[in-house]
């Protein structure tokens, strides 16, 4: 079948339990067999073919830049509970007093590519199903101020998704897991999707609400993060330290040499990074060290075998940082707007900079104006999804970041072919 004006056919080989090792040829256009003592003589293998942007065949990764929001989950407190607030820590009340759409809106009304998400590890389940702060407030049936409060979810065992415990604890999506299977539902339905960043950052382990202790995450919270991630997203959706790294001998080796996968291989996937640095990174590194076989990329200094991807928040005093290390192969997320200051002085000067440095990822507070609030809004000057990095050249008349339609047709062919005894094309 022809491809449009602009557009091709990309072909990839579905996951299987055969023995029969089979690959596709860098131009993908020969199939590569790789016989095995074990394999059967007559073998399946499945080929998904896919209309994509001809651009994706010279696009990478980190060649483009992706607006998403801070907090991608945050309500802010009812008035009852800000008050309470504002009476102990006041600074702390007037940063939080923003409220976002609930994730499938985010993406697809704004145009967000990016999601922050911040965990407590509730192993027990119930830990924060009863907030003080509402009863402190006085409220007499509080739920009914709360109406996306998910109390079965909050009851389960599990990572929930909270900004502070008891006071700013509203969330439009109550767990870890039900955040991913909403964004995974939407890019499952819109597949040509520009690759989605999810930024998890590690709070707290608390076994009960009444032992009142916790403890940051240790190695194991990280494993029981991964296997949640993994019940949600299926890792053929996922664009993995390993995948990146290759053959190369390190991961930084590998994003240095330019290794970032085309836009073609990582349409309709997400990436994850850990937000946490210090202690955390050090534990979620002893279960992964050098992020082998690891599901998160993390924020390391430069030039450590696992770093690829570097949170630098603030664009005003790193900008020529943030350029040489782009320049380096690196990845980085970078802020428009923090505690809400820009937004209440209507100041872009932040934004400019966080655009003009080229971090692939800007996170802001201001995915759209907040009536009563500001005008102040983040969104590239077409307002489009994406846009080409200024760091790279690129004939702008023939790139394609995200179609009206973001349902691509999909082609599944399933062929029966006989081992052979050698390499065979």
């Amino acid at each position: 079948m022809a491809a449009p004006e602009n557009w091709t056919w990309w072909h990839e080989i579905r996951p299987s339990n055969t023995k029969t090792k089979a690959s596709l040829s860098k131009n993908k256009k020969h199939l590569l067999i790789h016989p095995n003592e074990n394999a059967k003589k007559i073998f399946q293998i499945d080929i998904e073919s896919q209309l994509i942007p001809r651009s994706d065949l010279v696009l990478k990764l980190n060649q483009i830049q992706i607006i998403g929001t801070h907090n991608s989950y945050h309500i802010a407190p009812v008035p009852q509970v800000m008050k309470i607030i504002k009476s102990v820590i006041p600074n702390e009340a007037v940063n939080i007093s923003y409220t976002h759409r609930v994730l499938t809106e985010q993406l697809k009304l704004l145009g967000m590519r990016k999601f922050e998400l911040d965990i407590f590890h509730d192993t027990k389940g119930g830990t924060f199903a009863s907030p003080l702060g509402p009863v402190i407030a006085g409220l007499k049936n509080w739920k009914s101020f709360h109406p996306e409060f998910d109390t079965e979810s909050m009851m389960s065992p599990g990572m929930k998704i909270i900004h502070f415990p008891n006071f700013d604890f509203r969330s439009n999506t109550p767990t870890l897991k039900a955040a991913l299977s909403e964004l995974n539902k939407w890019s499952s339905k819109n597949n040509l999707h520009l690759p989605i960043m999810i930024l998890i950052e590690s709070k707290k382990t608390i076994a009960s609400a009444k032992e009142n202790k916790s403890t940051i995450f240790n190695v194991d919270d990280f494993r029981q993060l991964e296997k949640e991630i993994n019940e949600v997203i299926e890792l053929e959706k996922i664009i993995t330290p390993n995948k990146v790294q290759g053959e190369h001998m390190t991961l930084n080796q590998a994003i240095r040499k330019g290794a970032w996968p085309l836009l073609a291989e990582c349409r309709g996937k997400f990436i994850l990074a850990l937000d946490n640095e210090g202690e955390e990174r050090s534990n979620y590194l002893k279960l992964h060290p050098e992020l082998e076989g690891a599901l998160l990329f993390v924020s390391s200094p430069p030039g450590n075998p696992e770093s690829a991807f570097l949170k630098i928040n603030d664009p005003t005093e790193n900008h020529a940082e943030i350029q040489k290390r782009i320049n380096q192969g690196y990845l980085i997320r970078t802020r428009s707007d923090s505690n809400l200051t820009e937004g209440r002085t209507n100041d872009y000067r932040q934004m400019n900079l966080a655009f003009s440095s080229g971090a692939q990822y800007i996170s802001t507070d201001f995915p759209e104006k907040m009536p009563g609030f500001s005008d102040y809004n983040v969104q590239w000057p077409d307002a489009k999804v994406g846009r080409l990095n200024p760091l790279f050249k690129f004939d702008h008349h023939q790139v394609i970041l995200e179609p009206e339609n973001l349902n691509s047709q999909i082609i599944l062919r399933q062929f029966s072919l006989k081992t052979p005894t050698e390499l065979a094309k």
